[in-house]
C-alpha cells in the first residue's frame, strides 16, 4: 500500500443567514490526517450555538454545536501546541472568530461530508475549510 498526501481547500466561503452548507465533500478511499475549520461570524449577531456535522461513508459521526465541541471535546481549553482529536485554535465569544483543527478522523471508503449550519438568522458568515489526506491505493 503507497500513501500519498493531498491537500483540498473548500469551495465554499460563506454561508448565509440561517444556512446550512455542505462545506466538504469528498470521494473515498483516502485517510484524513487533519480537517480545519475557520467560523467568522456577525460580531453583533453571531452565536457559538452554530454545528458542525460530519458524515463519513453516509454515517453521521459529528453532531455538535461549536460551544459544545469546545465544553465537551476541548475541555473550555485553545492551544496552538496541542495533540489532541479536537484543537481550538481560536475561540474569541466577543467577535465571534472559531478556528479548530480535528486530527485524525481515518479511512473514508466511499466518501467525507462537512455541513454547517448558521444558526445566526440575521446575517451570514465566513467559513474557510481545508482538509489534509492521504490517498490510499
Amino acid at each position: 500500500m503507497c500513501f500519498r498526501r493531498r491537500f483540498y481547500k473548500s469551495p465554499i466561503s460563506g454561508i448565509v443567514a440561517g444556512g446550512e452548507e455542505r462545506i466538504i465533500f469528498h470521494k473515498g478511499k483516502i485517510c484524513v490526517k487533519q480537517l480545519s475549520i475557520y467560523y467568522d461570524g456577525n460580531n453583533d449577531t453571531g452565536t457559538n450555538k452554530s454545528a458542525i456535522k460530519i458524515k463519513i461513508d453516509g454515517e453521521e459521526i459529528f453532531n455538535y454545536s461549536i460551544l459544545d465541541i469546545y465544553r465537551y471535546f476541548s475541555g473550555y481549553m485553545y492551544s496552538k501546541e496541542s495533540t489532541r482529536p479536537i484543537v481550538f485554535y481560536a475561540f474569541d465569544d466577543s467577535a465571534k472568530i472559531y478556528s479548530l483543527v480535528f486530527h485524525d478522523l481515518g479511512p473514508v471508503n466511499d466518501g467525507i461530508e462537512v455541513w454547517i449550519k448558521n444558526e445566526d438568522t440575521s446575517n451570514g458568515c465566513v467559513v474557510l475549510s481545508g482538509m489534509v489526506y492521504d490517498v490510499l491505493e
